[in-house]
């Protein structure tokens, strides 16, 4: 009998259902996407991403943790809503107990049923994730049935801890419920910590001032080692859980007594429905808040990540660059092989230096200006670096770059964009400025990408171009192979290269040792030579890639949670706006504004724990990426307020794209039950 009371009821239920369905499927298809990650065959032939499983199933616990918290809420939510119908069956003889397990059968019926959707989508989704993790590796995707087994079963357990948990924790408390509680509880509010005007703005002050704490210690940093951006985070946080807990009181006060605003263009209803609903959850739309500022500034930070890894491969130029220290040396056996294992075009030449230091004071000047700090200085560019006119032609054309006609008297100069003011203010101001007896060209300061941006490349973020007769004074630095290859490379075949290349090992930038001359160099051994280039630098960040992977995953879900919580909570009240229309509809409002005003409240509430979250991620975000990109780029390679807002950019249009849904979802439902 149970049984088909249940199913009954979730029948009958299914719109008051809809957004704990809709919740319940979209969290299993982001666990199953991203698990399926771990038993992925493609995912573990790549290297050095061991921490990728180690990432998600961290990142799936505290989901786990959030989901079970939301399912928890909407049921105990939903259980109030029918807080009435579960009173009638007490009243007919229905022990809590049978009504408890009458709950579980139901729950565990829509469980089951959002379990399927979800996964299906999911396996879509994984498709799309393994799509996007190839193309940061530079390998193509085929599209292939991605079903996983091992993948189904660790979702499957993930998602039914979660939802018997919250199951078990409402069937407690409906066993032990007495009958005219479970009668009146639909009628509960929550009750707010503040009250009056003085109480309100008091809380709200000290709110403010945790918020200003925060920023402060995320911005300056005093103690370190990563304690000042996690307890300024907490601040962060309890400024937002106090904003909404003193908020209903202050627009109480501030808006309630102006009957000149309050009577105003048919202000009265939405801003009396806005402040009931506020004033009823402000505890649960401070939640909302910081839900939706933690998945903004993930999904921001995430974004800064792709696009520096991006930016720096782009500023590699070369795909591969072997490097041989002190000589110029023979790299034609390295050229047969990276024609016959990737098919490139190469070309070899070498890095020189004049003993000169009047462009690295320009370089030094310019990481200062900038705000970085000055990294160490490699033996290898204690003094500014040159290459021969000729090699620097066909560099350009090997790129292919415009062609430049070259005046072989003169010299010229390649940096990144950060220095090139610099360089022609330099070259302008300081008269009789030459380099092995060659002045520089006025107009000669060029600023394409040319692998500059990492040491170890052509020069460190500048190399002087000169005739080609002028390196008979200079000394050699490195001898350097550079090629582009047709297709972009895997690290298979970097690893390939380098096991077939007898000698050649992949340059490693962690590991340094002391040079002769003064300073660290990265050459370790003398009779080596050094694989580098754009495909060799990006699989150097593996583990920002696995990082970059879990900030999405966790801020996708937080907004999810927020968003069903919302919608859950708006959609709730339909019985009691439906009784406001019909009296508004009696005393002659048009139909039309009466959807009109039902439109605006609903804005409102969608609005009022975003805004906060945006203002404060914003901040948050741009604080954190520039502490991220200063130590990450020497020089920035287009302005740091660039960078950060076309990554806020890609966060925000994600965000705002799932809570659309949702707000169209919730939109649709508001209007449908209203008629």
């Amino acid at each position: 009998m149970l049984r088909k009371l249940s199913l009954r009821n979730a029948k009958r239920q299914i719109h008051e259902y809809a957004v704990f369905f809709v919740t319940l499927a979209c969290a299993v298809a982001s666990m199953y996407a991203f698990n399926a990650l771990i038993f992925s065959d493609t995912v573990k032939a790549l290297p050095d991403m061991e921490v990728l499983p180690y990432l998600i199933v961290t990142a799936s616990i505290l989901i786990i943790l959030m989901v079970g918290w939301v399912i928890g809420y909407m049921i105990n939510y939903m259980l109030k809503r029918r807080s009435r119908e579960f009173g009638v069956y007490m009243m007919s003889g229905i022990p809590n107990k049978k009504i408890s397990t009458l709950l579980f059968y139901e729950n565990c019926l829509i469980g089951l049923l959002a379990f399927v959707p979800g996964t299906v989508f999911g396996m879509l989704f994984s498709q799309i994730l393994e799509a996007v993790l190839l193309n940061m590796f530079g390998l193509s995707y085929t599209l292939h049935f991605g079903f996983s087994l091992p993948a189904v079963c660790l979702t499957f357990l993930y998602f039914a801890s979660m939802l018997l948990y919250s199951i078990r924790k409402n069937g407690k408390w409906i066993r032990r419920v007495q009958l005219r509680d479970m009668l009146y509880y639909d009628r509960e509010n929550e009750q707010g910590l503040v009250s009056g005007g003085k109480s309100a703005g008091l809380f709200f002050g000290l709110s403010v001032l945790a918020g200003c704490a925060g920023f402060l210690l995320i911005s300056i940093q005093p103690i370190g080692k990563g304690f000042d951006v996690l307890i300024g985070t907490v601040l962060l946080l309890l400024f937002l859980f106090g904003f909404f807990i003193s908020v209903p009181a202050f627009l109480c006060v501030r808006f309630g007594d102006r009957t000149d605003w309050k009577y105003r263009s048919h202000r009265l209803v939405p801003f009396r429905g806005f402040i009931a609903k506020i004033h009823s959850t402000s505890t649960v739309m401070g939640v909302l808040s910081i839900l939706f500022m933690l998945a903004l500034t993930f999904g921001g930070i995430g974004s800064i990540i792709g696009f520096m890894v991006t930016k720096n491969v782009e500023a590699g130029a070369f795909d591969i660059m072997i490097l041989h220290r002190g000589e110029m040396c023979d790299f034609s056996r390295c050229d047969a092989v990276i024609q016959h294992e990737v098919s490139a075009k190469g070309y070899a030449y070498g890095i020189y230096t004049n003993g000169k230091t009047d462009f690295l004071t320009v370089y030094d000047r310019a990481v200062t200006e900038a705000g970085r700090q000055p990294r160490r200085t490699f033996a290898e560019f204690q003094h500014d670096t040159c290459m021969a006119q000729s090699d620097y032609l066909k560099l350009r054309e090997l790129l292919g770059y415009t062609s430049l006609e070259l005046d072989p008297s003169l010299c010229y100069v390649h940096c990144v964009p950060a220095l090139a003011e610099g360089v022609r203010t330099l070259i302008k101001q300081q008269d009789g400025l030459e380099c092995a007896g060659s002045s520089f060209a006025a107009d000669g300061v060029f600023s394409e990408a040319f692998s500059q941006i990492n040491e170890y490349g052509n020069g460190a973020g500048y190399v002087i171009v000169v005739p080609d007769s002028a390196l008979e004074q200079m000394e050699i630095v490195y001898g350097v192979y550079a090629a582009v290859t047709e297709w972009p490379l895997s690290p298979a075949d970097l690893q390939r290269l380098t096991s077939v290349c007898d000698g050649l090992v992949q340059l490693d930038r962690s590991i340094a040792k002391s040079a002769p001359g003064g300073g660290p160099t990265l050459f370790l051994s003398e009779d080596m030579d050094y694989l580098s280039g754009k495909w060799t630098d990006k699989a150097e960040f593996n583990y920002l890639y696995a990082m970059l992977i879990c900030l999405f995953y966790l801020s996708m879900v937080l907004e999810m949670t927020g968003a069903a919580i919302l919608a859950t909570q708006v959609l709730g009240d339909w019985q009691v706006r439906q009784r406001q229309d019909c009296i508004l509809r009696q005393l002659g409002m048009d139909e039309g504004l009466v959807t009109q005003l039902n439109n605006r409240q609903l804005a409102q509430i969608f609005l009022l724990p975003l805004i906060p979250s945006v203002v404060l991620s914003i901040c948050f975000v741009y604080i954190c990426a520039k502490k991220i990109l200063a130590g990450f780029f020497p020089l920035p390679l287009i302005p740091d307020i660039l960078l950060t807002g076309q990554s806020l950019a890609v966060s925000f249009l994600l965000f705002f794209a799932l809570y659309g849904i949702y707000y169209a979802a919730a939109r649709i439902s508001y209007s449908q039950r209203g008629k």
